[in-house]
């Protein structure tokens, strides 16, 4: 999803609340991964939020809750940066530590270069670091962004490609608006599990980049253990699928008035030979 930054200062709600939940249903034995997800902004000016995300996951394999802090500031006449932070509590699969950088540097009215740099640590001392660089562009209606993104995972010093798209319809992240996202290549859906789903983000609620969590199918030890999506673990490295995957996904945020709104996400995701998956998730968002 887009970040549209730059929201009037006269228009800006102080708080704007949300409660929801989500679930991902995998065709292998991976299973059905679910939990809720709370969000708190706080608009002190237009140069946008501050944001605390709460998102719990209930896995097969266990449980973990999520919590991330963040602040949205603009500079220029036309640039924007994204920086939160985040820690894991519960099992393995959430990270210990989660940094987020998002960036977007205004060329013109029009135009832009976006950057982000995502990085993850787990308690077994594994990571996950994500690098992100494309072109942005925005209309008074529409806007898109085309990133290619590469995922690296450590130990092993593995590294995947992929190309994400998003276009979006709506300039107002407090009214109506609609968004697609596509994706292609290696790894592209676990730079976008944050969280534990695909189609729930903790950065914000309009979507401050990507930021994944531990791929799919991963383990925290074990010599020669095959996890069910292909993923083999080792004391010493990690190796992933060298497999394409491919995503679509669609959200919408549908006020009723100032202060009620409902947001909604579906996706599909594929990991080519592996599994397929579907994430559906509804929030009600409040306003004061």
């Amino acid at each position: 999803a887009l970040v549209l930054a730059g929201q009037e200062a006269e228009h800006a709600p102080k708080v704007r609340i949300g409660l929801g939940g989500y679930t991902d249903q995998f065709s292998d034995a991976t299973g059905t991964w679910k939990g809720w997800t709370a969000n708190v902004e706080w608009f002190r000016d237009s140069s946008g939020p501050w944001s605390l995300a709460l998102a719990t996951s209930q896995r097969p394999e266990g449980r973990g809750t999520l919590a991330t802090l963040g602040e949205e500031t603009a500079f220029g006449d036309w640039s924007w940066i994204w920086v939160s932070v985040g820690s894991g509590s519960g099992d393995n699969f959430l990270p210990s530590f989660r940094g987020n950088l998002d960036m977007s540097l205004g060329i013109n009215e029009a135009w832009s270069l976006e950057l982000g740099g995502f990085y993850n640590r787990f308690r077994d001392g594994s990571s996950t670091t994500i690098l992100q660089a494309g072109p942005g562009w925005k209309g008074k209606v529409w806007s898109s962004t085309l990133r290619l993104q590469q995922v690296k995972y450590d130990p092993g010093g593995d590294s995947n490609l992929g190309v994400l798209f998003d276009l979006r319809w709506g300039a107002d992240n407090f009214r109506r608006w609609h968004s697609l996202r596509l994706g292609w290549g290696e790894g592209v859906l676990d730079a976008l599990q944050t969280g534990g789903s695909l189609s729930v983000t903790t950065s914000t609620f309009y979507g401050g980049g990507g930021g994944g969590g531990r791929g799919w199918g991963g383990g925290t030890g074990g010599t020669g253990t095959t996890g069910t999506t292909g993923t083999t673990v080792t004391t010493t490295q990690w190796v992933y699928p060298s497999a394409k995957e491919a995503l679509v996904g669609f959200s919408s945020h549908l006020p009723f008035n100032d202060h009620f709104a409902l947001r909604l996400d579906v996706s599909w995701g594929q990991r080519q030979g592996y599994f397929t998956v579907w994430s559906g998730a509804i929030q009600t968002v409040v306003t004061f």
